[in-house]
């Protein structure tokens, strides 16, 4: 009977750890963020949306972000360095910064 509960409790032991494993794999595809730089324009190949209120003073660069849709925005950088771009939000209609942590990279090279 012992041996029941073994191959019971590996089994769900794999199961688990199938499990957690996938979660981990998804995870960290959906935070991936591919951004490509053509000169002075960055092109989003997966959108990934962050949205953070700051304080201070924000600066206009001469580079433009193109997304997945073609839509051209300004990017901008904010006083700590984090470059980011305006948006609409598609819902609401509000307004909100879509930071590029990709190009802050890329920017600061």
């Amino acid at each position: 009977m012992t041996l029941d509960y073994r191959i019971k409790n590996i089994g769900i032991a794999f199961v688990l750890f199938i499990i957690i494993y996938l979660l981990f794999f998804v995870c960290a595809i959906v935070s991936a963020q591919n951004v490509k730089r053509q000169g002075n324009t960055f092109i989003e190949q997966v959108d990934t949306t962050q949205t953070k209120k700051l304080k201070g003073q924000v600066y206009e660069t001469d580079y433009v972000y193109v997304d997945k849709e073609g839509h051209a925005y300004t990017v901008y950088l904010s006083s700590n360095g984090n470059a980011f771009i305006n948006k609409i939000s598609k819902k609401s209609g509000r307004k909100y910064r879509k930071y590029l942590p990709k190009v802050t990279n890329q920017l600061q090279k």
